[in-house]
């Protein structure tokens, strides 16, 4: 059997100094260790730059080629910088189907995922601690194949906003990095999809925007189900507008399709682990009653 690979990199913004590359390089051999995987560090990890800037796009291109050889690949860091890719991975050659772990704007690489037939995607990060939280609660079953049910029982937070059942295979994304991918070819396909959507710091009226785009684009055509996640945007106290939660009520009944909302992954701490590609049942009741399961991987996935 072939060794199995994680391939640790940085696509978006580049790291900082040595202090992040030594705290990511511990998470991801301490997730290698259970998985039973070699970790892999892209050179990529050693080129420091000020905060909220990224490498070369040739030398990142490169890098993602490379990481493809991979079983699995972490994209350690989000923020900006994949939107530069899309031509090469839409071209790219997999070794085999790998499988992605990141977020926010690694959204990107979760739509190329899909577009090429490439392996599961988990939105989220590797977690700093393996024996307890949410993040390592819901990562671990998930990479191993296992089921994975939340309700009201586990998540209280939850809001129905527009009951009913839904099942299909489910895509996570943070809302305004998927919007900004209407009229590109690395827009997916998510007719029989249940969409899950996060954000940091965008206001309800952009929020909808996203939502607008989205729709013109058709990129909502066919999708069976909406599930809101965290947006950390906090209202003045002078604000009379709608929220996010109004936001997307409206568009569950625009697209006539189940919704909940402040399902807690995304850009929180210890968020859940979404498994993108991984069919996905939601029960929503008009009590307040909601669950969602993740199916087992299916043999050969």
């Amino acid at each position: 059997m072939a060794e199995r690979t994680l391939y640790v990199c940085c696509p978006s913004y580049a790291l900082q100094n040595p202090l992040e590359k030594r705290d990511y390089t511990a998470r991801a051999r301490a997730f290698a260790r259970r998985m039973n995987l070699r970790v892999v560090l892209s050179p990529l990890l050693d080129r420091h730059l000020p905060r909220g800037t990224w490498l070369d796009a040739s030398a990142r291109r490169d890098d993602m080629v490379e990481a493809l050889r991979h079983s699995v690949v972490w994209a350690c860091q989000g923020g900006y910088g994949c939107v530069h890719l899309i031509p090469s991975l839409l071209e790219a050659r997999a070794t085999g189907r790998p499988r992605l772990i990141g977020y926010s704007d690694i959204t990107i690489l979760h739509a190329c995922w899909r577009l090429r037939g490439w392996g599961e995607g988990y939105y989220g990060q590797i977690p700093r601690e393996l024996d307890d939280g949410r993040e390592a609660g819901t990562l671990l079953p998930l990479f191993r194949g296992r089921a994975l049910r939340r309700s009201n029982q586990t998540d209280a937070a939850v809001v129905v906003l527009r009951p009913g059942c839904a099942e299909g295979p489910c895509f996570a994304t943070c809302l305004a990095v998927l919007a900004g991918l209407a009229g590109t070819p690395a827009l997916p396909d998510l007719r029989g999809c249940i969409l899950a959507v996060e954000d940091i710091d965008e206001k309800p009226y952009q929020v909808d925007f996203a939502f607008a785009q989205l729709h013109a684009a058709g990129a909502l055509d066919g999708i069976v189900a909406l599930i809101g996640g965290s947006f950390t945007h906090q209202a003045p106290l002078d604000y009379g507008g709608p929220g996010v939660d109004d936001v997307l009520r409206a568009w569950g009944e625009r697209l006539g399709v189940p919704a909940i909302s402040r399902l807690p992954f995304g850009h929180l701490p210890d968020s859940l682990v979404m498994c993108n590609g991984r069919r996905l049942r939601l029960e929503a009741e008009a009590d307040g009653a909601w669950a969602l399961t993740f199916a087992p991987r299916a043999p050969g996935e």
